[in-house]
């Protein structure tokens, strides 16, 4: 059992630290995109911010099903409060 608690805490701190990436790199590649020029660039650095935006809603749809699972369980809460996070913070 206790092994078993370990894998899946450790699955979830994947995921978590995955969505983090997906903001961080999210909000690096929308600086690049609103300063580039090079109208290829630009193309090449919106396909990204569609994927990251894909992922997320991805991770979303999976951390809906892990806290549906594991009500209780703090990481899943951790991870579902992460995902409703959004990707771009208005100053």
């Amino acid at each position: 059992m206790y092994k078993y608690l370990t894998e899946s805490d450790s699955l979830i701190g994947g995921l978590c630290r995955e969505i983090e990436y997906i903001r961080q790199r999210y909000k690096n590649v929308s600086i690049s995109h609103s300063i580039s020029n090079d109208k290829l660039l630009r193309e090449r650095l919106l396909n990204e911010i569609l994927n990251l935006k894909q992922r997320r809603m991805e991770l979303i749809e999976i951390s809906n099903q892990v806290n549906n699972t594991y009500q209780s369980s703090l990481s899943a809460m951790l991870f579902n409060e992460l995902c409703q996070r959004p990707l771009e913070i208005k100053i």
